[in-house]
């Protein structure tokens, strides 16, 4: 990997995290969708989801298995492809 391809990897999980970050800051109790995978599987009660081991911020209970599985091989989804990373969606 050459800097810039590395400066570029910095700048998109920056931009990344940033996004993931305003989505955890507008999240409240309500119908939503997650953040991670995009469907609208989030339930309402938001404390009843799953809380993402890589950021603050609460997804639906599928994306939380398989955020644990994924940490036990040491295989995480960056948050760069993250659906609302990708998109750049806030509700």
């Amino acid at each position: 990997m050459d800097y810039d391809q590395f400066s570029q990897t910095v700048n998109e999980t920056v931009a990344a995290k940033k996004a993931v970050d305003d989505f955890a800051a507008v999240q409240t109790d309500g119908t939503h969708f997650c953040p991670r995978c995009g469907r609208f599987t989030v339930k309402d009660r938001l404390h009843t989801n799953a809380l993402s081991r890589y950021a603050t911020v609460y997804i639906c209970d599928a994306c939380g298995n398989d955020e644990a599985m994924r940490e036990w091989m040491g295989t995480p989804i960056p948050l760069k492809d993250w659906a609302v990373a990708k998109k750049g969606v806030t509700e």
